[in-house]
C-alpha cells in the first residue's frame, strides 16, 4: 500500500512580487521567473500611479491591488 505521502500532490510555490511604481522594472524582473509546473505568480500593487499593473497582467492574471503599506 502506498503511504499517504506519496500520494499528495507535489509541492506548491506561490511566487509574491510586492510593488510600488516599478513600471521601469517590473517587465525584466517578471520575465526572469521560473515557475515550475503547479507554481503560481502573483504581484501584489500598492497603489501604483505609474503603468505597473498593466505591465503586471501582461506577465500573471493574478494582480491584487491594494492601499499602500
Amino acid at each position: 500500500m502506498a503511504s499517504p505521502r506519496s500520494v499528495l500532490a507535489p509541492p506548491r510555490v506561490s511566487v509574491i512580487v510586492p510593488t510600488l511604481n516599478e513600471a521601469a522594472h517590473l517587465p525584466h524582473t517578471l520575465a526572469h521567473v521560473r515557475l515550475a509546473a503547479g507554481d503560481e505568480l502573483i504581484v501584489v500593487d500598492g497603489g501604483s500611479t505609474d503603468e505597473t499593473v498593466t505591465l503586471a497582467r501582461q506577465y500573471t492574471p493574478q494582480v491584487l491591488q491594494s492601499a499602500q503599506g
